[in-house]
């Protein structure tokens, strides 16, 4: 059974309790009562009432109510407003008070309005290496609607993520969230060495029983525990147990010549890391890999490298030679993969992610070998200092000149 409210206030009510004050300053007392009114549970009709309610609960008059039952019961007051005795006296001086400001709060981007992508997952075993592959949709408007859309692969054994080849765009009209992928991969050339590791990898895009081939990538080099004893002549680097808090040093004998391989990580930011790679000898030096996108959940300092060269056929001798550094990782099992697909406790997958057929380094080559039509130049005297203009265009830019300001 429902209970009526009803409110009884005197006619005659002393207005001396809350002083008239103007419309403003009216309308926001009663929007500071009724807020107030709603957090404690009475209705808001009592707190926009005439400024004599609030002096009327003040004065004494309570709530009545009308109940079926005979028992009467006993309602506590409504609690007056009032004002601050500073405000109070600020009005008494002839002040006009003002509402509060309130401090202005930076409004929250609704999580329908960020951009969104859609990840693809897939998981198998190449070479006995557990791997992961993604393929992450992303529309250009950061929505779910017709449009351009970008397609990129990344492949992630471990806690290491790399992509894999480059983006493409496509046009789709239907939903990105509903896409079928196909993707597999097929052996490579079987004369290669380590044997097992070289894969072509393809992904196709079905869309109402039409296939488009989408990504793709010919030479993936990738295996759990290769036989890298099977290179021949290959001259392995040893990785500096001394190394810095962001760089691992290899030091390695390339034609005779010590030389160190030197590999750095930058911070990218939500745990990417550009990897780089320099090789220095007696205070020379140069940047071989420049940018090596890696996305590491773990420690980036537990990320190995294995790097190795082969000496190419060349003249002088002990000139040429391939260099190859391969990513090495452990050989961990996706998750939700079941226990006996779970590899040996140190087996590692390794992953060819970068290389050079033509790295040009030895301890002193005999030039002479060239034969008798090499013709051999002379130095003469001690390197001029030549003093550039500030904003002097580079001669690289411009072509070699000489410059006729010089110091000997």
């Amino acid at each position: 059974m429902s209970l009526e409210r009803h409110y009884s206030y005197d006619n005659d009510e002393d207005e001396e309790v809350c002083p008239d004050y103007n419309a403003a300053t009216r309308i926001s007392v009663r929007r500071s009562n009724t807020v107030a009114t709603a957090s404690s549970g009475a209705t808001s009709s009592s707190a926009s009432g005439s400024g004599s309610a609030s002096s009327g609960s003040s004065s004494g008059h309570g709530v009545q109510w009308d109940s079926p039952f005979d028992a009467p019961r006993c309602t506590p007051p409504l609690r007056s407003f009032s004002l601050p005795q500073h405000q109070q006296n600020v009005r008494r001086a002839g002040t006009p008070l003002r509402a509060p400001r309130l401090p202005p709060t930076a409004p929250l981007r609704p999580l329908r309005l960020r951009p969104e992508r859609y990840l693809y997952t897939y998981t198998m075993r190449a070479g006995g290496a557990p791997l992961t592959f993604f393929i992450s949709v992303e529309p250009e408007n950061g929505k779910p609607t017709p449009g351009t859309y970008t397609l990129r692969l990344s492949l992630k054994a471990d806690d290491v993520e790399r992509p894999i080849g480059d983006p493409v765009e496509l046009e789709l009209s239907i939903d990105p969230r509903t896409l079928d992928f196909t993707i597999f991969l097929f052996p490579g050339k079987n004369n290669v060495v380590p044997a097992g590791c070289l894969y072509s990898l393809r992904v196709w895009l079905r869309a109402g029983g039409v296939d488009h081939r989408v990504l793709g990538e010919d030479e993936l080099w990738v295996g759990a525990e290769p036989d890298f004893g099977s290179v021949a002549d290959a001259s392995f680097a040893n990785l500096r147990l001394a190394s810095g808090v962001d760089s691992q040093v290899y030091d390695a004998v390339v034609g005779r010549a010590r030389v160190q391989f030197i590999i750095r990580w930058h911070s990218l930011g939500d745990r990417y890391f550009r990897y780089t790679m320099e090789y220095t000898a007696n205070g020379v030096g140069k940047i071989l890999m420049n940018d090596l996108r890696l996305r590491v959940d773990g420690d980036p300092r537990r990320v190995a490298f294995l790097i190795y060269t082969i000496p190419v056929r060349s003249a002088p001798a002990g000139a040429s030679h391939r260099l190859r550094v391969w990513l090495k990782t452990r050989a961990l099992p996706p998750d939700g993969a079941a226990p006996s697909q779970s590899p040996a406790v140190d087996a590692h997958v390794y992953q060819r992610v970068w290389k050079s057929d033509a790295f040009k380094i030895g301890h002193r080559l005999d030039f002479q070998a060239l034969g008798p039509s090499l013709v051999m130049g002379v130095r003469t005297g001690a390197p001029q200092t030549i003093v550039m203009e500030v904003q002097a265009p580079s001669p690289v830019a411009m072509g070699y000149q000489r410059d006729t300001k010089t110091l000997v």
